[in-house]
């Protein structure tokens, strides 16, 4: 019988990989088998009864390597529980009010449809200048997001109790 969860991630600097680990960790407190594994090393959903899956998000998109998975474990997924963590808008105040609502691009409707995913959420994000080339501090600029750390690690916490 599959027992184990898996918190699959899709990340660009390391951020989304840190909330991952985060949920991992409450996950094991409360003795649930958890594998956290980046989607690029994932072969194979069958040991597990769970996903979470974690993207960063950059200008309204998914990481590419999320899309990815969920395309090809749809089928999978379908018969599964899955849990679905955006990370990504950098600023003061609720992350999913931030995006306006906003948690997938609309192409991938039919997909998460299928999917049915418990539930799909955001956290802040992280954004350090210092790692950004010059196309990205423009995006940023233009779009008026905060350089910083946003992540709320009780937020996080808290969600993942709720993860059976």
């Amino acid at each position: 019988m599959k027992k184990k969860t898996l918190v699959a991630y899709a990340t660009k600097r390391g951020s989304t990989a840190e909330i991952a680990e985060k949920i991992g960790e409450v996950l094991k407190r409360r003795q649930i088998q958890v594998d956290v594994l980046p989607v690029r090393e994932i072969t194979d959903l069958s040991p597990y009864k769970t996903v979470i899956l974690g993207t960063a998000i950059y200008i309204g998109l998914w990481r590419r390597e999320a899309v990815k998975f969920l395309k090809r474990y749809t089928d999978e997924l379908a018969e599964m529980t899955l849990w679905i963590f955006l990370s990504g808008p950098a600023g003061e105040g609720d992350p999913l009010e931030l995006l306006d609502g906003w948690r997938f691009p609309e192409s991938m409707r039919p997909m998460i449809e299928r999917i049915k995913p418990v539930e799909i959420t955001c956290f802040g994000g992280r954004i350090e200048s210092g790692k950004m080339n010059i196309f990205e501090k423009m995006i940023i600029k233009n779009v008026g997001a905060k350089i910083g750390d946003f992540r709320n690690w009780g937020s996080i916490a808290s969600w993942a109790n709720r993860i059976d």
